[in-house]
């Protein structure tokens, strides 16, 4: 059956080697992919590293470097005060024992440092009244925010103590009501996705947060609206926006970039997360972004796909099966997101024509082409 050319990947071997991402397009596709990651989830955990004797059968303990005293935990953050107050000294901090978080904060050398570790180091710095906020919240809630090297704290008063490489201080809200989320103090999840709106994030990457918070059970897409609608902070106009465009049941940032390319583009919107049953009302398949009426699927296919051969072989079986009920699939790959919007778009478009939908003939949206057209030109 006929297949998208130029972004859109015929299934089959060249896909797999089509799939490759370049030294220039890695930067900004991790960005808006959230590192590379195509589903939400996040997992934010820290295993401890442990010491263990030949013959032990008891119960794993964590290391416990030399010269530290043993009520003193290290597999946390801590100040460069508190590990001398515990008789550490400077030049055992800057050994290869510990490993610095931010200037003046410390952890045991080993322990991977997460969004949560840091979070839970920048806290340590800040004043009483500080929780955190923007990107770093968003990730904790078990959402998806931009890429960034700093993590993000919201501090009353004056914001010198707190800022440091590293952390990015905000001026918090002093009638925000912060909650506790994995022991942090947190600004609630609507709140996260209005900040970041003030901040300035772009149209669809604040689509793809809202997707992500309400995936992640955290909001809805009735609060965000509701939220919106009575805030009047920098950028409210465009948060409003894009908390009409958020929809239950999406998986990843990139489902989010393909079906907003699409509406920006004044095409139909698809259907989210279709699901087909057999005769006999069990579940028989799942399609990320379709046109159920005409039996038109949109999939957007990630490195993950070609890299398992598991998975690359149940798309095929599963894709094979479907077009045999007349189904028609276009595979949209990161390269056709980023660097030929364009012509991914006409090859959609002439398929929905082809299958009978009308589409009309008007360019695109002035916000499809900064959101698309910009992107690729930052690349």
């Amino acid at each position: 059956m006929e297949q998208g050319l130029c972004g859109v990947r015929q299934v089959g071997a060249s896909l797999r080697r089509d799939l490759g991402l370049t030294n220039r397009d890695r930067t900004a596709r991790q960005h808006s992919a959230g590192i590379g990651q195509h589903r939400w989830h996040i997992q934010d955990t820290c295993r401890k590293r442990t010491t263990r004797q030949p013959g032990d059968s008891g119960p794993r303990t964590p290391t416990q470097p030399e010269g530290q005293s043993m009520s003193f935990d290290t597999s946390r953050p801590f100040t460069r005060p508190a590990a001398l107050a515990a008789s550490l000294s400077d030049h055992q901090l800057q050994g290869a024992q510990y490993q610095r978080i931010f200037q003046g904060i410390y952890i045991r050398a080993g322990v991977r440092l997460t969004c949560r570790v840091r979070a839970a180091a920048a806290m340590l710095v800040a004043p009483a009244g500080s929780y955190v906020s923007h990107h770093t919240a968003a990730v904790l809630w078990g959402g998806w925010a931009p890429d960034t090297t700093e993590t993000h704290i919201s501090s009353p008063g004056p914001l010198a103590r707190t800022q440091r490489r590293g952390i990015a201080a905000h001026r918090a809200d002093p009638t925000l009501r912060p909650v506790i989320r994995s022991g942090l103090t947190v600004a609630p999840p609507t709140r996260v996705f209005l900040d970041l709106a003030a901040e300035g994030l772009g149209l669809v990457d604040l689509v793809a947060v809202g997707d992500s918070l309400v995936a992640a059970g955290r909001t809805t897409h009735q609060e965000l609206i509701d939220a919106t609608s009575l805030w009047s902070g920098p950028g409210c106009r465009r948060a409003r926006r894009a908390a009409r465009w958020v929809r239950a049941g999406v998986d990843s940032v990139m489902e989010t970039r393909v079906r907003m390319m699409l509406v920006l583009a004044r095409l139909p919107e698809p259907q989210i997360n279709v699901i087909l049953r057999a005769e006999d009302g069990s579940w028989d398949a799942r399609i990320e972004l379709a046109y159920r009426g005409i039996l038109l699927a949109i999939e957007y296919e990630g490195r993950q796909h070609a890299e398992s051969t598991q998975q690359w072989n149940k798309d095929i079986r599963r894709r094979t099966r479907l077009e045999a009920l007349g189904w028609r699939f276009i595979l949209v790959t990161a390269e056709g997101v980023f660097d030929h919007p364009g012509e991914t778009l006409d090859v959609i478009r002439n398929a929905l024509r082809d299958r009978g939908m009308p589409t009309t003939r008007r360019q695109p949206s002035v916000e499809w082409r900064q959101e698309f057209l910009g992107a690729r030109m930052a690349v």
